[in-house]
């Protein structure tokens, strides 16, 4: 019989397309066992999370770049410089001239946007720590 009408079997794993090695059924079953993991430590720091905060009932929420400052009503605790803003003044160059945010000074001036600041006008600025 000539080779062309020759019929040939294939073992099993040819049949499947699949050679030695991983196959992809294992491949499957090691990436699902890694997402596992990761879901289970995503989770875990999750309920730490969420407890955590529900421990701490009285304190005031948290804010990204807010620091922890014990302000007192009294004013001989507080130490202010006095400004008087000069022509061509912003509130951004203000607070740059004495590394303070423009926000903390709006805050601490009761300004509110659009925040203009005229020549001849006194802002408090807070004194450095010592």
């Amino acid at each position: 019989m000539p080779l062309h009408q020759k019929k040939f079997e294939l073992c099993p794993r040819l049949k499947l397309g699949v050679g030695r090695g991983y196959s992809q059924n294992k491949i499957f079953k090691i990436a699902s066992g890694i997402s596992l993991a990761v879901a289970a430590i995503l989770s875990v720091n999750a309920v730490r999370l969420v407890m955590g905060s529900h421990s701490q009932t009285s304190a005031s929420p948290q804010v990204l770049g807010a620091e922890d400052v014990n302000i007192s009503k009294n004013s001989d605790d507080l130490q202010f410089t006095i400004y008087t803003v000069q022509k061509g003044d912003t509130l951004f160059n203000i607070s740059q001239k004495f590394s303070i945010s423009w926000n903390t000074l709006a805050t601490l001036n009761n300004l509110k946007s659009p925040y203009y600041l005229k020549p001849g006008q006194t802002i408090k600025v807070p004194k450095p720590y010592k």
